[in-house]
């Protein structure tokens, strides 16, 4: 008889295996679509000899003894029960495939067994071509890896037409390079410098005290501006007279929105997150023309595209009969350790998660685009995703149902998820069939009602959205509203 391993799940993991909910469960989902039917038994011996076979994570299920969690061998490991077949019901388009992955993101997988699926679904013609394609479709319980390394595993089942090597997905944490605790180190040879210009910043803000009292009273008194915000606004407010790059007042003003950012607005959105969960997405938007729009902006690509989101959601909450209100908040995953092009043996989860301000209601594209870009740069000047992975490994050191509290605590402070992911710039074949397309869906936490997942890929970006049924029960048209928003940006359409 083989022997049993059983190592212990690192806090970091641990805290991803404790937020699931049975109405909102902790897993990443992404597909991969084709426009014709792969060989299976090749992308099966892919998936075994790539990915589970070099990772023991995924032959091992999580046990608890005592407060400790470990990941034990699956003595009965059959990949037949994780590598699946599925067909879509006729006629097989984008709605069939749309509902048929939103009813399986509301299915827990068997606990008794490792906690990821890949499944084949054929009959899927909801593509350009229009001639039977595929899906494959993974899902994989967030404690046994993050979305950035899942997704370099899955391109690491694929292959370059000309055997290049697959580019390494995701970005580093602007302010690591040598991890958190060089950073951290090094952060105190910058404490006096950022100090005189925090003294600077407020001091200029009391000599131009009407002005600053005006822009106080505008921003506690902003639509969804309740007495209950008033703390975080004033000290936005502040911290706004100070350099966006100074560190330290950037820290400084995310840690106090952390602590004392109350729970979200009311929205048609707001209320008890359900099991049921509906998917939608954008796909084919042409990268080239979001670089033009960055361009005559100057700014980049990220910040577009969450510019879009902003005016998509502004119009979404218009439509459904919302009060205005000036700004909603999004958790955002960030890397804490760059993700090579070889995942180590162990995976687990490397990243963080920061609390976003995203802007609502600002028509003006480049009062909008400079609004993101700005709150984009206090985070990359800031010590926050340091901050929140620390408090991340200190809450799953708790007890359970103390864990689970303060997760939903600073789950709710929040209406949903939102990552962005740069991917391939060229296209890859997996068993030899061109992917034409590839995009994710983020989990959500507490009573969270949407996620927003862009991710590019060979010269196109798509953008999935994912929601609560009840909440949020079309999301069709939230991604129809994402995608006219682009023609709305000088520069989308190519000069002739």
């Amino acid at each position: 008889m083989a022997e049993t391993t059983r190592v212990r799940i690192p806090l970091r993991d641990q805290l991803w295996l404790m937020m699931d909910r049975p109405d909102n469960l902790m897993y990443i989902n992404s597909v991969m679509w084709f426009a014709e039917v792969p060989d299976w038994d090749a992308v099966a011996e892919a998936i075994s000899s790539r990915m589970v076979d070099p990772h023991p994570v995924f032959r091992r299920v999580p046990i608890q003894r005592g407060r400790r969690w470990h990941w034990q061998d699956d003595p009965d490991f059959d990949i037949s029960r994780h590598v699946v077949r599925s067909r879509l019901p006729s006629p097989g388009g984008r709605a069939e495939a749309e509902a048929y992955i939103g009813e399986q993101m509301g299915q827990p997988l068997p606990d008794d067994r490792p906690l990821w699926r890949a499944e084949f679904v054929e009959n899927f013609v909801g593509h350009e071509s229009g001639q039977e394609g595929a899906l494959l479709l993974f899902r994989v319980q967030h404690g046994l890896v993050d979305g950035i390394r899942l997704t370099q595993l899955v391109l690491g089942l694929c292959d370059h037409d000309d055997d290049a090597s697959l580019p390494r997905v995701g970005r580093e944490l602007a302010s690591g390079g040598g991890g958190i605790l060089r950073a951290v180190g090094s952060a105190g040879v910058e404490v006096v410098r950022e100090s005189v210009g925090i003294a600077r910043g407020l001091a200029g803000a009391s000599i131009r005290f009407p002005v600053t009292l005006s822009r106080l009273t505008r921003d506690v008194l902003a639509p969804g501006g309740e007495l209950t915000r008033v703390p975080t606004r004033v000290v936005e407010s502040l911290a706004d007279h100070v350099s966006p790059t100074n560190r330290m007042a950037n820290t400084y003003r995310s840690v106090f929105r952390l602590l004392f950012e109350p729970r979200a607005p009311e929205l048609s959105w707001s209320g008890r997150a359900r099991a049921r969960k509906k998917v939608s997405w954008v796909t084919g938007l042409d990268l080239a023309a979001v670089k033009r729009v960055a361009a005559v902006h100057d700014t980049t690509v990220t910040p577009v595209m969450i510019a879009a989101v902003s005016k998509a959601l502004t119009r979404y909450l218009d439509a459904s009969g919302d009060r205005r209100v000036s700004d909603i908040n999004l958790m955002v995953p960030v890397s804490v350790a760059p993700a090579g092009n070889e995942a180590g043996e162990e995976l687990g989860n490397h990243i963080t998660l920061i609390l976003m301000r995203l802007p609502l209601g600002i028509d003006d594209p480049d009062d909008l685009l400079d609004a993101i870009t700005t709150s984009m740069t206090r985070v990359r000047y800031s010590f926050e995703p340091h901050v929140t992975f620390a408090a991340m490994l200190g809450v799953a050191a708790t007890p359970g149902p103390v864990a689970r509290g303060v997760i939903d605590l600073f789950a709710n402070k929040t209406v949903g998820q939102l990552t962005s992911v740069p991917g391939p710039d060229s296209a890859v074949r997996l068993a030899g069939t061109p992917v034409e397309g590839m995009l994710g869906w983020v989990p959500m936490s507490g009573d969270q009602a949407i996620g927003i997942s862009i991710f590019s890929y060979d010269g196109r970006v798509s953008v999935g959205i994912a929601t609560d049924a009840e909440l949020v029960p079309d999301p069709g048209r939230v991604a129809e509203m994402i995608e006219g928003q682009f023609a709305t940006f000088d520069g989308w359409e190519a000069q002739v």
